[in-house]
C-alpha cells in the first residue's frame, strides 16, 4: 500500500522523483527554484534543443515534470506542443514577454490552465511558486486517476455492497487514499466511505449512513450538487470537477471540490463513486491571489488615470468608478475642497447608478451622515475607517481617507459598502488615496504651470491684429506642449508713422523663459527700429546688433512692409493691387498664391540674425492683387518631428493651393481660412510625434464686391 506524499514529490517511491525542466531560465530565477521545492523534486537546466531529450515517451505514462519556459525562448509556443502536456505527467509554465504576446493568445484556447500557465514577465519572481503548483495539480490528478481505478477494481472483483462504511465496499486501497472517496446509492445517500471522507464531512458512522450527501452542504447550495451529480451519473466518464462550500461543525469555512464518476460492479450493477478533497487552503490562496491581482490592477487603472490627459473631473471619475468595479463597493466618492475649505462632491461612483447605489439592501450610508464622516476626515486630517453608526440602516463599513499631498489637504476618498472591509482593502484604498493626491496636486502645479506660461507669452504676441482695409489679415500660434512650455515662435502686425504697415514672422532658438526673454529682445527691438524707418535693412540690422550685444542664441524670421496704394492714407480699398517689400532672415520660404490658387514658394532668402556683425538682406518687392495671398510661416510646419518625415516649401504650397478659391465679391476671411487649414493639417500630419511650436501669419488682398 501506498502513502500519499507531499504534493510535489512523486506518488511512487519506488519510481522515479518528480522533476522541473528549466529551459533557458535565469541563474538566479533558478536559485530561487531550489529554494521554493521541496528536496525530492529534481531540477534540470537545459537549452530548447535538449526538452525532447527528457520529455520523450508516451503522454501518461512519463515521469512527472513542469517545463518552465524561459523568457530568451525564442518560440515559445512550438516548443510547448512539442513537450505534449499532458494532466497525468507534463505541464508547463511559460513566461510571456510583449514580443510573444500574440503568438501565446492562443495557448487558453488550447491548453487548461493546469497545463501550460502563462506568468508575466514582470512577474518572473512567481515562477517558482506555480511549478510547485503544477506539480502539486499533477499528483492530485495521479491519485484520482489511482482512486478511481482502485474502485473499479474492487466492484469488478464480486464484492457486495454493505450498509456500513469502510472496508467491505471500498477495499483497503480506497480506504487509505489520500482523497475522500465515497460510495452512493442511487438516491444520493450515503453507503460507503474511507477515513479521508470521514475526517473532511465530519461523517459519524452509524448517524451518516444513508444521509443524503447533498444534506451536508447549505441548502442553496444543495440543488446544484444534486444536479452535478445526477449529470455526471449518466455516463461512465468522469465528471467535472466543481468546487462546493460548506461551513464545518466550528464555524469555519471549507471548500471541497467533488469529482463523481459511475463504476460498475462485476455483476454490471452502476454506483457513483464520488471523490471529495478538501481545497480550502488553496482556494483561500488562489482568492488571495485573485485580490492581490485586482488590487494591482486598481492601483494601476488609478495610476493610468491620474496620468492621463484631459480634464481633472474626468480622470476622477475614472478612479471611482474602478474603485467601486474593482471592490465592490456601494459608494465611492471623491471630495475636493471649496475656498471656503468645506468638502463638496467632484466624482462618485455607485453600484446600481439608477438606483442610487442599491442593490436591493439599500446605501449603507445616508448622505447628510457621509458627508459628516468626511468633513471629520477633512478636520483632523486623518483616515475614518468601518465608523458607520449602529442606527445606520442597512448595515455596512465605510472608509474615508484624507487626500494629502505636499503637506496641504487637496479633498477626502470614501467608499461605503455592505461588507466589513478587510485589512487587505484598507491598505489598498490607503495607496490609491495617495496616487488620486499626488495627482490632483500635479494637475494643480501644471494649472498653476500653464497660468504662467500664459502670463508670460501674453507680451510676446500682438493683443490683435490690426484691420487693413481691402486686407484679410489671420494669424495662428500654437506653442508645444499643451501650454506648458514657452515657445519660440512670434508673430506681429503694426502700422508705423508714414502709413505704411510692417508684417513680422519669427522663431527664436530655444524654449522656455530665455526664449521667452529673446523674444521679448526681438519684437520690441523690432517696433522700436519700424516706428523711425521701416525698412528691412534699418530693422533687421538693429535687431542683429541687439543680438549681437546680449550674446543670444540666433533668430530667423521673415519682414514685409505693406505698401500703400498711391495717393491714398491705407494700404488700398478692395480690388487694387498692393506692394510688398520682403526679406528674410534665415526662415522658410513664404508662399504666395495666385487668384486661380497656384502657390509657389518666394525666393527669398538672407542670413538668420545674432550670428555675424555684418549682413545683407536682398528685399524682394511683390504685387499682391485681389485674390491673392502672402503666407508667412515658421518651420514646425516642415520640422515638426525633428528630423523625420521633413516636410518642403512645396508641400505646404501644394496645399494652400488646395484650398477653395473664394468667388469675385466673396465676404468671408480666406485668410482665417488658409491659416485654419494649416494649423490643421500640421496636427494631423504630425499627431502626437509633434515637437515644435507652430506660428502662421496669412494676408489676403480682397476683390472689390460686385456692384448692384
Amino acid at each position: 500500500m501506498t502513502e500519499k506524499t507531499a504534493p510535489n514529490e512523486s506518488t511512487d517511491p519506488t519510481g522515479p522523483r518528480n522533476r522541473v525542466l528549466l529551459v533557458d531560465v535565469l541563474r538566479e530565477t533558478a536559485d530561487e527554484f531550489r529554494t521554493v521545492l521541496a528536496p525530492g523534486v529534481e531540477l534540470v537546466p537545459v537549452t530548447a534543443a535538449e526538452v525532447l531529450e527528457h520529455t520523450g515517451g508516451t503522454p501518461g505514462e512519463r515521469r512527472p515534470t513542469v517545463v518552465v519556459i524561459g523568457r530568451r525562448v525564442s518560440a515559445p509556443v512550438g516548443l510547448i506542443h512539442s513537450v505534449r502536456p499532458n494532466p497525468s505527467d507534463l505541464a508547463v509554465a511559460v513566461v510571456s514577454v510583449a514580443t510573444h504576446d500574440s503568438r501565446l493568445a492562443t495557448l487558453p484556447i488550447l491548453f487548461s490552465a493546469d497545463l501550460v500557465r502563462q506568468v508575466p514577465d514582470t512577474q518572473a519572481d512567481l515562477l517558482p511558486d506555480v511549478a510547485r503548483e503544477l506539480l502539486a495539480g499533477i499528483a492530485r490528478r495521479r491519485d484520482r486517476a489511482a482512486v478511481r481505478a482502485a474502485a473499479q477494481r474492487q466492484l469488478a472483483s464480486g464484492a457486495a455492497a454493505g450498509h456500513r462504511p469502510g472496508e467491505q465496499l471500498l477495499g483497503e486501497l480506497l480506504v487509505q487514499a489520500p482523497i475522500g472517496a465515497l460510495m452512493l446509492d442511487d438516491g444520493g445517500a450515503l453507503v460507503a466511505w474511507n477515513h479521508r471522507a470521514a475526517d473532511i464531512l465530519e461523517l459519524t458512522g452509524a448517524d451518516s449512513l444513508r444521509r443524503p450527501l447533498a444534506e451536508l452542504f447549505p441548502p442553496g447550495d444543495r440543488a446544484a450538487l444534486r444536479q452535478h451529480l445526477a449529470v455526471s451519473g449518466e455516463n461512465s466518464a468522469a465528471g467535472p470537477d466543481v468546487v462546493f462550500e460548506r461551513t464545518r461543525s466550528d464555524g469555519t469555512g471549507q471548500a471541497l471540490r467533488v469529482a463523481p464518476q459511475r463504476v460498475a460492479d462485476a455483476e454490471g450493477h452502476r454506483r457513483l463513486l464520488v471523490l471529495a478533497e478538501d481545497v480550502t487552503d488553496r482556494m483561500h490562496a488562489q482568492r488571495k491571489l485573485a485580490e492581490r491581482t485586482g488590487h494591482a490592477l486598481l492601483s494601476a487603472e488609478v495610476a493610468a488615470a491620474m496620468t492621463a490627459p484631459g480634464e481633472l473631473v474626468e480622470r476622477l471619475d475614472r478612479c471611482v468608478r474602478a474603485t467601486a468595479d474593482r471592490l465592490g463597493a456601494a459608494r465611492v466618492c471623491i471630495w475636493t475642497l471649496r475656498p471656503s475649505r468645506e468638502p463638496e462632491h467632484t466624482s462618485c461612483a455607485e453600484a446600481d447608478p439608477e438606483n442610487g447605489g442599491v442593490d436591493g439592501d439599500g446605501v449603507p450610508l445616508h448622505p447628510e451622515t457621509e458627508r459628516a464622516l468626511v468633513e471629520r476626515i477633512a478636520a483632523a486630517r486623518r483616515p475614518l475607517l468601518d465608523t458607520v453608526p449602529e442606527d445606520t440602516r442597512p448595515k455596512g463599513a465605510f472608509a474615508g481617507y484624507p487626500l494629502v499631498s505636499g503637506g496641504e489637504l487637496l479633498g477626502v476618498l470614501s467608499l461605503t459598502t455592505r461588507l466589513t472591509l478587510p485589512g487587505s482593502t484598507l491598505s489598498v484604498l490607503e495607496s490609491i488615496a495617495d496616487q488620486i493626491a499626488v495627482g490632483i496636486q500635479q494637475d494643480r502645479l501644471m494649472h498653476r504651470l500653464r497660468e504662467a506660461t500664459r502670463a508670460l507669452e501674453e507680451p510676446l504676441l500682438p493683443p490683435r491684429l490690426p484691420e487693413l482695409p481691402g486686407f484679410d489679415l489671420a494669424a495662428r500660434y500654437h506653442p508645444f506642449g499643451s501650454g506648458l512650455h514657452i515657445g519660440g515662435d512670434f508673430y506681429d502686425a503694426f502700422t508705423v508713422p508714414d502709413g505704411r504697415h510692417v508684417l513680422v514672422l519669427g522663431d527664436v532658438c530655444g524654449k522656455g523663459p530665455g526664449a521667452a526673454a529673446i523674444t521679448g529682445l526681438v519684437r520690441h527691438t523690432l517696433w522700436a527700429a519700424a516706428q523711425q524707418d521701416p525698412e528691412p535693412a534699418h530693422v533687421l540690422g538693429l535687431v542683429n546688433r541687439a543680438l549681437r550685444r546680449q550674446n543670444t542664441p540666433f533668430c530667423t524670421l521673415t519682414y514685409a512692409v505693406l505698401m500703400p496704394s498711391p495717393g491714398r492714407d491705407g494700404p488700398g480699398e478692395p480690388g487694387e493691387p498692393a506692394r510688398l517689400r520682403l526679406a528674410s532672415a534665415g526662415h522658410p520660404a513664404p508662399l504666395l498664391r495666385r487668384a486661380d490658387g497656384s502657390t509657389t514658394p518666394l525666393e527669398v532668402r538672407g542670413p538668420l540674425l545674432g550670428v555675424l556683425d555684418e549682413l545683407h538682406h536682398p528685399v524682394a518687392e511683390v504685387v499682391l492683387s485681389p485674390g491673392e495671398t502672402l503666407v508667412l510661416y515658421t518651420d514646425g510646419f516642415t520640422e515638426g518631428a525633428g528630423g523625420e518625415d521633413r516636410r518642403e516649401s512645396e508641400d505646404l504650397a501644394a496645399l494652400v493651393a488646395a484650398q477653395p478659391v473664394p468667388p469675385p465679391g466673396d465676404t468671408g476671411r480666406p485668410a482665417n481660412d488658409i491659416a485654419a487649414a494649416l494649423l490643421r493639417d500640421a496636427h494631423d500630419w504630425w499627431g502626437e510625434r509633434l515637437r515644435d511650436d507652430l506660428a502662421v501669419l496669412v494676408l489676403t488682398a480682397l476683390g472689390r464686391a460686385p456692384s448692384r
